[in-house]
C-alpha cells in the first residue's frame, strides 16, 4: 500500500504531535512525581527540635527533615552558620526552632529568607529566667540576665513543643493531617510515660534540695519537685568565682542534705561545694541537647530513661 506525498505528510505530522504530547504527559508525571518524592523540605535549627520534628514526621511521605547544626554540637552561643546551613535554609519551606532566645546565631531570618516558614515551638511556654555568670582569670565577675532557653528538658514543655510543631505543620501541609496527628498523639503518649517514670524515680531520692550547675538542668528540676537552693552556670569557658563557690559551700551546709547536679555535657568539678553538708550526692543527667550520631532514635527518651534510672540509683547510704 503506497502513500501519496500529503498523506506521507499527515503521517508524520501526527507522528511528531503523538511524540510532543509524550514528552509533555513524562514531563508532567515526572514533575508530580518528584513534588511527590520532596514535596516539604523541612529544617530543624538543632537537635532537640529536630528529634521532636522526626517523630511528628515519621512516615509522612515526601516531607524531608534536615538538621542544622550538627548533633555533637551541644550549646548553641557560639555557633555561626555556614554555607551549607545556608543553602538550606534558602531551600527550606519551613524552619523549627526551640525559640526562647536559642537561636540567636540565626540573626534577622525575615529580612535574609522572606519567604520562610518559621515554626516556633516555645509559643505558649512559661519561661525562666536564666543567669550566665562568666568569670575569667584576672577580669571582672561578670553576670548577664536572659531567657532561659532549655524548654525541652522539661517533659510537659516537650509536649508542648510537640503540640505546637503538629499544629503547624497541619497548616504547612494539611494533606497529611491525620498523619502529623496520629504520630504527635503516639508520641506524647511515650513523653507522658517517661514523664510518670521519672516523677517516681524523683519521689525515692534521699532529698529534693540540690545545686544545679548548668541552665540546661532547671526546667527539668523545676518539674520534679527539686528545690533548687543555687543555679550556677559552669562550662562554655565559664568558671565560678571564690565568692560564688563560698555562697554555694553555705548554702549546703545549711540545706545538710544536698543533691550537686550537673549537665552531663561538662565536668563534675565542684564536689566541694558539699563539703560542709552531711550527705551530698553527685547527678550528671542528659539533657538531650547533643549526640555522637544523628538518626532515627529517639535521642530525648533514650535520654530521659537513662536520666530515670540514674535517680533509681542515687541512694540515701
Amino acid at each position: 500500500m503506497t502513500y501519496g506525498y500529503n498523506e506521507r505528510l499527515g503521517i508524520v505530522a501526527g507522528i511528531m504531535l503523538l511524540l510532543v504530547f509524550a514528552a509533555v504527559l513524562i514531563t508532567v508525571l515526572s514533575g508530580i512525581s518528584h513534588q511527590d518524592e520532596k514535596r516539604v523540605q523541612i529544617v530543624a535549627s538543632f537537635l532537640p527540635v529536630y528529634n521532636a520534628a522526626i517523630q511528628v514526621t515519621d512516615g509522612v511521605e515526601g516531607v524531608e527533615v534536615k538538621n542544622l547544626v550538627p548533633p555533637q554540637n551541644g550549646c548553641l552561643h557560639d555557633y555561626q552558620l555556614t554555607p551549607e546551613n545556608v543553602i538550606a535554609l534558602s531551600k527550606a519551606d519551613a524552619l523549627i526552632i526551640n525559640g526562647a532566645g536559642a537561636e540567636s546565631f540565626l540573626g534577622d531570618l525575615h529580612s535574609q529568607y522572606a519567604d520562610l516558614k518559621v515554626i516556633d515551638t516555645s509559643e505558649g511556654i512559661a519561661l525562666l529566667e536564666g543567669i550566665h555568670h562568666h568569670h575569667h582569670e584576672d577580669e571582672e565577675e561578670e553576670h548577664e540576665e536572659i531567657i532561659n532557653e532549655h524548654i525541652w528538658t522539661g517533659p510537659s514543655n516537650y509536649i508542648k513543643q510537640i503540640e505546637n510543631l503538629r499544629d503547624q505543620l497541619i497548616r504547612l501541609d494539611p494533606v497529611h493531617a491525620h498523619q502529623y496527628r496520629a504520630n504527635a498523639e503516639n508520641y506524647i503518649a511515650e513523653i507522658e510515660t517517661v514523664k510518670a517514670e521519672l516523677a517516681e524515680a524523683a519521689s525515692s531520692l534521699p532529698t529534693k534540695n540540690c545545686i544545679i550547675f548548668h541552665d540546661s538542668l532547671a526546667y527539668f528540676a523545676r518539674e520534679l519537685g527539686f528545690n533548687i537552693l543555687a543555679s550556677l552556670s559552669t562550662g562554655e569557658e565559664s568558671v565560678l568565682s571564690a565568692s560564688e563557690l563560698a555562697e554555694a559551700v553555705k548554702t549546703a551546709a545549711l540545706a545538710d542534705k544536698i543533691l550537686l547536679i550537673y549537665d552531663d555535657q561538662y565536668h563534675t568539678e565542684y564536689a566541694s561545694v558539699a563539703q560542709e553538708a552531711s550527705f551530698s550526692r553527685t547527678l550528671r543527667l542528659n539533657m538531650a541537647v547533643a549526640s555522637s550520631t544523628q538518626g532515627t532514635d529517639d535521642v530525648w527518651l533514650d535520654a530521659m530513661r537513662a536520666n530515670i534510672q540514674i535517680l533509681k540509683d542515687t541512694d540515701g547510704d
